[in-house]
């Protein structure tokens, strides 16, 4: 059983240190560290540092690509998608974004180097974060847009199906996307498990529209495969928490049960006030119940310093978290 916590906007050891120290304290587990593009470039050795920080402290230790490239779950940004913006995706009315194309073979090279590095860190697990085709929202297009249509992309398409990609989202073309993301993530955890590392995979929690996979199974079966995972953030997509996290714990721990997987949920810590506390000891009790009991949450300290996931009262949202997450809500 893991009981963990992402980390990330810090790389200063001494504060690192104190954190993990807290984390450890408060009953935590284990701790997720985001790995940027920039820290990949910057701060590698560093980034070694950090997880022998977290382990010195008895915590475990998982990596994720922290919007690597913009294919991945998170705030960072990304340099290889702008000094190679011909490797863009590109959306279904011919813009081109800076989101770079999982077709791309320049990409998987990156997303793999970047791998190494995550190997060579010594963490426990290797995090695939959310990997995604473009969301249009995050570039000012209406959310019925999807991507992509870059000529790498037609060109598969066309090789495989023996015609042009229509500009409709029809099933055609919803299946070659699943087909092209699965195989993605498949050839990542391939990859990480050749350097003697284990996988976790974190998939959004949507099973349908331009941003959705209908069949997890493709990504459960990858060889070298060890944790499935979701993120169902009650308050991103509207829904009750209760009910929402069920479904989305029950979905992972039937594909583990079925394929000898840890099945793994994260409950929201960002975007809550301390009105939100019932819900957060709701959606840690449904995790639970549907057998879940590796649950993370989103992040340190409610994400209290970051603009972006502004958090209302940090300090009570945080306590209402560490609560549910290693206190009474563990005994029920």
């Amino acid at each position: 059983m893991a009981i963990g916590a992402s980390y990330f906007g810090n790389r200063i050891l001494r504060h690192v240190e104190a954190d993990m120290d807290d984390l450890a304290s408060r009953g935590f587990t284990a701790v997720l560290h985001t790995m940027s593009e920039n820290d990949l470039n910057y701060y590698p050795l560093q980034m070694g540092r950090l997880v022998a920080a977290a382990h010195d402290v008895g915590l475990e230790v998982q990596i994720g690509p922290w919007g690597v490239g913009h294919a991945f779950g998170g705030e960072a940004e990304s340099l290889f998608t702008a000094t190679h913006p011909e490797l863009g995706q590109v959306f279904d009315n011919d813009r081109r974004v800076g989101a770079a194309c999982l077709n791309r073979n320049a990409f998987r090279e990156l997303v793999k180097r970047w791998a190494d590095t995550a190997v060579e860190t010594g963490a426990d697990r290797i995090f695939w974060d959310e990997p995604h085709w473009a969301h249009p929202e995050r570039f000012g297009l209406d959310e019925d847009r999807w991507a992509c249509r870059c000529g790498a992309c037609r060109a598969r398409f066309r090789e495989e199906h023996g015609g042009d990609m229509p500009r409709e989202l029809t099933g055609e073309v919803v299946a070659f996307r699943e087909r092209c993301l699965v195989e993605f993530v498949r050839e990542l955890v391939a990859h990480v498990s050749s350097r003697g590392g284990r996988s976790t995979v974190c998939l959004l929690p949507l099973v349908e529209g331009s941003l959705g996979l209908r069949d997890w199974a493709g990504v459960a079966t990858a060889d070298g495969l060890d944790t499935i995972a979701t993120d169902p953030y009650w308050k991103v997509f509207g829904q009750p928490a209760s009910a929402f996290v069920a479904r989305f714990a029950r979905k992972v721990r039937d594909l583990a049960d079925a394929h000898h997987l840890t099945p793994q949920i994260w409950i929201q810590g960002f975007g809550l006030g301390p009105e939100d506390r019932d819900d957060i000891h709701a959606a840690v009790r449904a995790a639970r119940a549907e057998g879940v009991d590796d649950i993370w949450t989103w992040g340190y300290e409610a994400c209290g310093h970051m603009d972006y996931l502004a958090t209302r009262d940090p300090e009570a949202v945080w306590d209402a978290l560490t609560a549910a997450l290693t206190g009474e809500e563990r005994d029920g």
